[in-house]
């Protein structure tokens, strides 16, 4: 809000759209939000609460479609009437969220698609937009996925910085490190990312919950699977995109993460057209 009226106008938002004033629109109408591309819709929950930073008085919203639905081309999402004034105020806020959130989950919702076949699940990453994490991870859920860890506080990722900080190179330096985190950790989900196939087997599930397979062939990636211990969840990630991804959920792990859904997805277009 401050973004679009300016500091000076937060305590009465409508003054700062100069804009609008000069042109003296006062009346009642009403608008539509119009999908102009198939999306899966998400934001719509947002809009009250857009309406209430904005301190509008007369916007009523009635929305056509819930957050994860599936939205055709043409179609109306939602209406929204009031004064035109106050429509004017919020409208470019209001579609930046809801262009950026559909994008998001209808990136998502396309490679969930792609690998369901499989019985493979999608996960999202932490590669967000700083401070818009709750957002984007609600937006991939939005589409299908899974949320991974959201934070560093949430569980415990061994990470290939965290071995080459403790400098351990070998197998059994390795299966110390983890063992002893373990002990000190017995109620704390544990994951562990490797990069090489000797270094996956050598855990169990005494060990870690899970193992992240990072940046592994297909034919790697089927090997750990058919001889880890089934009790740990698998995860594939590392180059994932939506040329390969069938080909590694092909391999059957417990999931595939990738943060393309938040770094690399388009914006929906949706517009907000006046009616009748």
């Amino acid at each position: 809000m401050e973004e679009e009226v300016g500091q000076n106008h937060i305590s009465n938002p409508i003054d700062g759209d100069i804009t609008t004033k000069a042109c003296s629109l006062k009346d009642r109408s009403k608008a539509q939000l119009i999908a102009r591309d198939e999306l899966v819709c998400c934001g719509i929950e947002m809009v009250n609460l857009i309406f209430s930073a904005f301190k509008t008085k007369s916007l009523q919203f009635k929305p056509n479609y819930c957050d994860g639905e599936q939205v055709k081309k043409r179609e109306v999402i939602a209406s929204i009437q009031g004064f035109t004034d106050e429509i004017l105020l919020v409208e470019r806020t209001l579609l930046n969220f809801l262009q950026k959130l559909s994008g998001i989950s209808t990136y998502t919702s396309r490679l969930v698609h792609k690998i369901n076949p499989f019985g493979v699940n999608l996960l999202d990453t932490r590669k967000t937009t700083p401070g818009y994490r709750l957002l984007e991870k609600y937006a991939t859920a939005c589409g299908g996925a899974y949320n991974h860890r959201m934070g560093l506080f949430d569980r415990i990722l061994i990470k290939d910085n965290h071995l080459a900080a403790k400098n351990i190179n070998s197998i059994q330096d390795f299966v110390n490190f983890i063992s002893t985190i373990r002990k000190s950790n017995p109620d704390i989900f544990l994951q562990v990312e490797v990069d090489s196939v000797q270094f996956a087997l050598s855990m169990t599930s005494n060990e870690v919950d899970a193992i992240l397979l990072d940046n592994f062939s297909t034919d790697e990636i089927k090997d750990v699977i058919q001889k880890l211990d089934p009790a740990i969840i698998t995860e594939v990630s590392g180059c994932v995109s939506t040329t390969n991804i069938e080909s590694y959920a092909a391999c059957k792990p417990d999931f595939i993460s990738t943060g393309a859904p938040t770094h690399s997805s388009t914006w929906c277009d949706i517009g907000l057209d006046w009616c009748d």
